[in-house]
C-alpha cells in the first residue's frame, strides 16, 4: 500500500491516529518514532505539526527490519521509563481500554501482549496441495501495543544482535530468554492496515465511534 502511515483515514493521516491514541492514554508518558529516512520531515509536517503531539520526543531513522528498527528505538530512549510499549503505527484503532490492560499487565509481569483467538481453520500447505491441518485450540493472533520491562526488553534484543537471531516480533525475543509472556485479551478492532480492505474497515469502525459519541446517554 506504499506510504499507507499518511494516507488519510476520514480527517487525518493514519499514523496521526495512531499517536493520538497513545497521546491520550494516561499510561503513556513519552513517545519515540521509528520511521524511514526519508519520512522524517513528512512526518514532522503532516503528522506532528499539525496535530500537536506533544509526547513525542523524538523521530528516529529506522533500520533494515522491524527488529532493527525497535532496538533503535530502544536505545534512543536509554534508560527512561519502566516500562517500554512497543506498537505498530498502522494499528491506528487500539483502544484506551486495550492499551490500560495490557499496560497494567506488562508492569506486573514484565512481558504482556494482547491476542485473539484464532477463528478460521488453519491448513498446512505444500505447494498447492494441503499437507496437513493445525489445531487451533489455544491459538491466538498476536497485536500491539507489547509491552516489557526496559531492562528485560533491551536484553532481549541485545542478545539477539549478539547471536544473529530474529523474530517476527518483540514477544518471540523475550521468548528467548525464558521469560514468560502473558497474553491478554485484545481486540477484533485493533486490526493493522495493509491492504486497501482494510482502509474500507477502519472507515467503517471509525464512523461507528464517532456515531456513539454523538448519540445521547
Amino acid at each position: 500500500m506504499g506510504d499507507k502511515l499518511y494516507q488519510h483515514l476520514m480527517d487525518r493521516p493514519v499514523l496521526a491516529h495512531t499517536l493520538g491514541r497513545l497521546q491520550d492514554s494516561e499510561f503513556i508518558e513519552e513517545i519515540v518514532l521509528v520511521v524511514r529516512s526519508e519520512d522524517r520531515e513528512r512526518c514532522r509536517d503532516e503528522v506532528l505539526k499539525p496535530f500537536a503531539l506533544t509526547k513525542v520526543t523524538g523521530i528516529l531513522s529506522g533500520g533494515a527490519t522491524r527488529q532493527e528498527s525497535v532496538y533503535l528505538g530502544l536505545r534512543f530512549m536509554g534508560r527512561s521509563g519502566d516500562c517500554v510499549a512497543v506498537h505498530d503505527g498502522a494499528r491506528p484503532l487500539v483502544s484506551p481500554e486495550l492499551i490500560a490492560r495490557v499496560v497494567g499487565a506488562g508492569l506486573e509481569s514484565g512481558a504482556a501482549v494482547p491476542g485473539i483467538p484464532v477463528k478460521d481453520t488453519l491448513k498446512q500447505v505444500s505447494g498447492t496441495k494441503v499437507a496437513g491441518s493445525v489445531d487451533r485450540a489455544g491459538l491466538v493472533q498476536v497485536q500491539t501495543p507489547q509491552v516489557f520491562w526496559r531492562e528485560l526488553i533491551w536484553m532481549a534484543h541485545r542478545r539477539a544482535r549478539e547471536e544473529g537471531t530474529m523474530a517476527t516480533d518483540d514477544a518471540g525475543l523475550v521468548e528467548r530468554t525464558r521469560h514468560p509472556v502473558l497474553v491478554v485479551t485484545g481486540e477484533e478492532e485493533n486490526i493493522k492496515l495493509t491492504t486497501a480492505f482494510d482502509f474500507l474497515v477502519a472507515r467503517a469502525i471509525l464512523d461507528q465511534r464517532a456515531r456513539g459519541a454523538r448519540s445521547p446517554g
